[in-house]
């Protein structure tokens, strides 16, 4: 009962700050600092508990139903969580379309992503954190999306580790998680290592899984490991690749990667300079109209 009177409380707090933001509230310039005293002596009490099932409210998930914690997630509710990534989705991906999310967290990408590619489609959701997982499944069930969208508890690496491989946890957050091994860490993971299932691309295909046309990877500072795991589906099935890189030697690593796969590729830079994006495709796929249609949404 608490939650759904704090996310109504959210809902009206984000109403009234984005009147403040406009000028609107210009004239009772105490309204919008009560309100915030308000939403922080809440937040004090009683946020750590609270989980609520709200529905996305734009962008690619639009519409999904989540089992959200507010306020901490209220951007993945806002469906504002990286709105480069989202446009690069819905320019490209349609019915039919087979499509990996690799480290796909709680859904935030997936789910919409799973609506798109219909009921012909398939969308894989690999995830190493087993928290994230279970609200992935979660969110499947509750948005009637099974039979299009797979949910993998295993870390994507560059090889298949039968026993398993280390996997350290976000602590602030669980997306933050991702393998400690190989030399590799998660770059701001600071939580419990456990072990995982760990996979490699191929290996993952060669298990009678169609391959994807399109891979997305966000997985904390382990990509270039990634890739290196899929030289058959990148030599001849060749997805497009949307990747979030999150320190200067994977960054290295990946381009090398681009030339010896004769990928093209357009890097979206912030300018803290990470974590950054990549939008790749193979050599003689028409990767800058890709680029402009998503630009234009």
């Amino acid at each position: 009962m608490m939650a759904n009177v704090y996310a109504l409380f959210y809902r009206t707090y984000l109403v009234l700050k984005r009147a403040a933001n406009e000028g609107v509230l210009g004239r009772w310039p105490y309204a919008g600092r009560g309100l915030g005293q308000l939403k922080r002596r809440i937040g004090r009490r009683f946020l750590p508990k609270v989980q609520v099932w709200v529905r996305i409210q734009s962008g690619l998930s639009k519409g999904m139903w989540m089992h959200l914690r507010l306020p901490r997630e209220a951007l993945l509710w806002r469906g504002e969580h990286e709105p480069e990534v989202q446009n690069a989705i819905l320019a490209k991906v349609g019915p039919g379309a087979v499509v990996y999310d690799i480290g796909a967290h709680v859904g935030t990408m997936a789910l919409g992503t799973a609506l798109l590619v219909g009921g012909l489609g398939l969308v894989v959701a690999f995830d190493g954190d087993p928290e994230n997982i279970a609200r992935l499944q979660e969110h499947c069930a509750r948005n009637g999306l099974e039979n299009r969208l797979r949910v993998v508890h295993a870390a994507v690496w560059s090889r298949t580790s039968i026993d398993g491989i280390g996997f350290r946890r976000g602590a602030t957050a669980r997306s933050q998680g991702g393998v400690q091994a190989d030399g590799n860490h998660p770059v701001l993971g600071s939580g419990e290592v456990i072990n995982v299932p760990a996979v490699s691309l191929d290996d993952f295909i060669g298990a009678g899984v169609p391959p994807p046309q399109l891979v997305k990877i966000d997985v904390e500072g382990g990509e270039y490991e990634v890739l290196r795991g899929g030289k058959k589906l990148f030599a001849k099935q060749r997805p497009l690749v949307i990747a979030e890189v999150h320190h200067q030697q994977a960054a290295e690593q990946i381009t090398s990667w681009l030339s010896a796969y004769q990928y093209r590729a357009q890097w979206n830079v912030p300018k803290e300079q990470f974590p950054r994006h990549l939008f790749a495709w193979p050599k003689g796929t028409d990767g800058e109209a890709w680029m402009r249609a998503s630009r234009s949404r």
